[in-house]
């Protein structure tokens, strides 16, 4: 009687599974994201007021604020939620080795300094408004407006675009890196991530640190296109068996 060694593709396979929990949290990450950022720009010409002083901002804030602090509320929310889905993406699809760890690192860190610039807007901002609207002389708005521009360079600028965008970048490429590597994904949208990622990596962070308009242009809409593979790829981990690439443990 003679056995038959199982083919390493079939053996590969065999070890593939669905990851339900990580593929509802990256698309509800997609949605949330979409749908506040959808409110913001609706209701607060939302990213380009980015770049306007407070005494332009605060005035438009307080027209809708409901809206304004709803859209941010849920774009605060899309980025917490990508941390447990920074987690279950390196659960799925590596070997979780202390490289891999330390990239899923750069993920969860780069959500969280998102949410620290995120949380000024419902939390700080209307406090400053409200004190701008009451200011009885132009010296109190200025005091107040000037207030909101230190706040906003800082928990915007440095902690949400530079260090946010910078961490998420890096953790983004590396999401491509294995999914273009990984079992149960087509390659192609592997390569469309991974495409996707080191542009806006180096283009919307670049951006931030060099005031250049032009590189925002373009690398802003690569990372709402990132944004929505990512969206895509959540929906794959649900429906699709997939697994890390490299030789099968027991």
């Amino acid at each position: 009687m003679t056995t038959t060694t199982p083919a390493p593709a079939a053996t590969a396979t065999a070890h593939l599974r669905r990851w339900p929990a990580t593929g509802l949290l990256l698309t509800a990450s997609g949605v949330l994201a979409t749908v506040g950022a959808t409110i913001l720009s609706v209701s607060f010409g939302w990213p380009a007021v980015l770049d306007e002083p407070g005494t332009a901002v605060l005035p438009l804030f307080t027209a809708s604020e409901t809206a304004i602090r709803a859209g941010f509320y849920l774009m605060l929310v899309s980025s917490l939620v990508l941390v447990p889905a920074a987690l279950g993406v390196e659960a799925a699809l590596t070997r979780a080795t202390p490289g891999t760890r330390a990239m899923t690192v750069f993920g969860v860190a780069g959500a969280l300094f998102q949410i620290l610039g995120w949380v000024r807007w419902p939390i700080t901002v209307p406090y400053l408004a409200d004190a701008y609207a009451q200011a009885t002389d132009a010296a109190g708005r200025q005091a107040v407006a000037a207030s909101f521009d230190v706040l906003n360079r800082y928990g915007g600028g440095a902690l949400g675009e530079h260090l946010g965008w910078l961490f998420q970048g890096v953790w983004a490429v590396f999401v491509g890196i294995v999914v273009v590597r990984a079992l149960g994904v087509p390659r192609w949208f592997g390569a469309l991530g991974l495409g996707l990622a080191a542009v806006w990596a180096v283009l919307v962070p670049g951006a931030a640190v060099l005031r250049s308009e032009a590189m925002n242009t373009i690398g802003q809409p690569v990372y709402t296109a990132w944004y929505v593979w990512l969206l895509a790829l959540g929906v794959l981990l649900v429906v699709r068996r997939v697994g890390p690439a490299g030789p099968a443990t027991a």
